[in-house]
């Protein structure tokens, strides 16, 4: 037992989250959360004077990730506190002396399951618009647009990192309620005190995780000031990677 790697780490991870209802529960979620929010706007726009561009359309078609990026992460976080709440992570931690690895397998599947669900969730966003938009004279989306697709893509990829974002979050905190409170207050409060300062706040705003999602990533052209939407999500993964090196350092030092 002692002598298990990063790859048999990895294999009872995907195991425990495919053997968990929550991460169904969430992942099912998360993909009905962006659908439904699509076919609103859609709805909604049917009967829009003057009549809806393609860019509005995909742009609100896809705010259903604000909710979807709080499911997935705390798809994340459960996913470390699940096993502190049951005392299972004595036995991982047995099974798997070497506490980054350990961490490291978390990472991987739950970044691997997060961005498949994320994609799901966001191509179910823009094709719950499209259907709902249907016989109108709204022009269509196109995913043969660059800028469609990109914006499709990078919302799925911004959902997988806001899950690493989870996981290094809940091995920091250990408690599942309390980790999840963080994350929600990470994605909600900077948002907030930005919003105080109005147009002087756009330099800070544009590191800011809800309003990169809403302004730069989730949309066909990313508002001025703000960083291109690309940029964003490698900004996204800057900070899971520095949730993660810190619940590393934690992980190694503490008890389980």
């Amino acid at each position: 037992m002692s002598g298990y790697g990063f790859r048999h780490a990895a294999r009872m991870e995907r195991i425990k989250l495919g053997s968990v209802r929550s991460t169904w529960w969430l992942a099912g979620a998360s993909v009905a959360a962006m659908a439904a929010a699509g076919v609103g706007v859609g709805l909604g726009y049917r009967s829009h004077t003057p009549v809806a561009t393609t860019a509005q359309i995909l742009n609100n078609s896809l705010s259903g990730a604000i909710l979807a990026q709080l499911l997935l992460g705390a798809l994340g976080v459960l996913l470390v506190t699940g096993e502190y709440g049951t005392g299972m992570i004595r036995s991982t931690l047995a099974a798997v002396p070497r506490r980054r690895t350990v961490l490291a397998a978390k990472a991987a599947v739950c970044g691997g399951a997060a961005l498949t669900v994320g994609l799901l969730a966001s191509f179910a966003g823009y094709l719950g618009g499209q259907l709902a938009i249907r016989d109108t004279a709204i022009p269509a989306a196109s995913l043969g647009d660059p800028r469609i697709l990109r914006a499709v893509l990078l919302t799925g990829g911004y959902l997988a990192a806001t899950a690493l974002i989870g996981v290094g979050i809940g091995t920091v905190v250990r408690h599942s309620g309390a980790a999840i409170g963080t994350l929600f207050a990470l994605m909600f409060v900077p948002t907030i005190a930005v919003g105080l300062f109005g147009e002087d706040g756009i330099g800070v705003g544009r590191f800011v995780p809800l309003l990169m999602l809403l302004n730069s990533v989730a949309v066909t052209a990313p508002t001025p000031g703000l960083f291109a939407g690309w940029v964003s999500v490698l900004l996204m993964c800057g900070y899971a990677a520095v949730a993660l090196l810190c619940g590393g350092v934690l992980l190694r030092r503490r008890d389980a």
